[in-house]
């Protein structure tokens, strides 16, 4: 199909042109995968702890949620690679969507897609649903919608593509988008890609959110603020601690209320190297302050703070 009639079929379908690929059509944040700012690879049930902005569940025993290089679709750098590991158990991948970005959504015909493919025929559902309430998070309590059409295909070991649309009520202030897969047999994997929520009843060709890499790394770490390499000037505020201040690069959604060092990080004071353990002192949206604990100096004497692997700012998420 050429770009006049794609754009001629979009204007049919949602009255108006729609680029194929422009920043901000797609919803999603992350949908390429393309930042994992937390890890790679992860056993954690119900967490934030691979592919930014998506939170992994499943129902019994051990899955693994993980970066893949190799079985990417066109286009991709990644993969996320869910492999189940020791029993038949259903899986979730969820995306919450914010009031500030879900209320352009209300009243409006949206189209999901997504690239999947898997080691063995497996069934793979996607469910938008709505909350009337004020920035829910993912584990909140949501209304699922009907989809007008599509929603679910049995995926197998090419690449295909998942669509499903959806009327979202006017009524959203909040959109919850929730991969399902329900049966995973031990030693299979699934591999999601390329997701994008849009407006309009035709998918589009994948674009990121962010439109590039940078642009998408920024609109993460509105919800993960994050710090790396840590190399920070700071000053002793008690004879045992130093403390530092951190300016973000992009405000965070909400003040942060904690912090997650993802590695070992040392203070100096008078040239010496302490090993120290590093805290939350105070956040709010622009910048925070992290203690550092362990280190032997006078009261208000100066110090610096480094280490070789990045402090994330956490609470910020949905």
């Amino acid at each position: 199909m050429s770009r006049a009639q794609l754009t001629s079929t979009v204007e049919q379908n949602t009255g108006g042109a729609v680029a194929p690929f422009v920043a901000g059509k797609n919803f999603l944040i992350n949908g390429g995968f393309d930042i994992w700012q937390r890890g790679t690879s992860s056993t954690t049930n119900l967490a934030y702890n691979t592919a930014d902005r998506w939170l992994m569940y499943y129902n019994t025993l051990t899955t693994t949620f993980s970066q893949e290089t190799s079985v990417v679709p066109t286009g991709s750098r990644y993969s996320l690679k869910v492999t189940q590991a020791t029993a038949n158990s259903y899986i979730t991948i969820n995306q919450a969507i914010e009031t500030a970005n879900a209320i352009q959504l209300a009243g409006k015909t949206v189209t999901f897609s997504s690239s999947i493919q898997a080691t063995v025929s497996t069934s793979v559902v996607v469910t938008v649903s709505y909350s009337t309430s004020t920035d829910v998070g993912v584990t909140g309590s949501w209304t699922a919608i009907t989809p007008n059409s599509g929603g679910s295909i049995t995926a197998n070991t090419s690449w295909q593509q998942l669509i499903g649309t959806y009327n979202i009520p006017s009524t959203a202030k909040s959109i919850l988008v929730n991969y399902y897969v329900p049966t995973l047999t031990v030693g299979n994997s699934v591999y999601f890609a390329q997701a994008q929520l849009e407006v309009g009843s035709v998918a589009t060709p994948f674009s990121r959110a962010g439109g590039t890499l940078q642009g998408e790394l920024a609109l993460c770490q509105r919800y993960l603020p994050s710090f790396y390499p840590l190399d920070l000037i700071g000053y002793a505020y008690q004879t045992n601690g130093g403390i530092y201040n951190m300016p973000f690069s992009v405000p965070a959604r909400v003040a942060p209320t904690g912090i997650t060092p993802l590695g070992s990080y040392n203070a100096y004071a008078l040239n010496t190297s302490y090993s120290v353990t590093l805290s939350l002192d105070a956040g709010t949206v622009n910048c925070a302050g992290i203690l550092a604990s362990g280190i032997t100096i006078t009261a208000g004497q100066g110090t610096r703070l480094n280490g070789t692997a990045a402090v994330l700012f956490t609470g910020c998420e949905l």
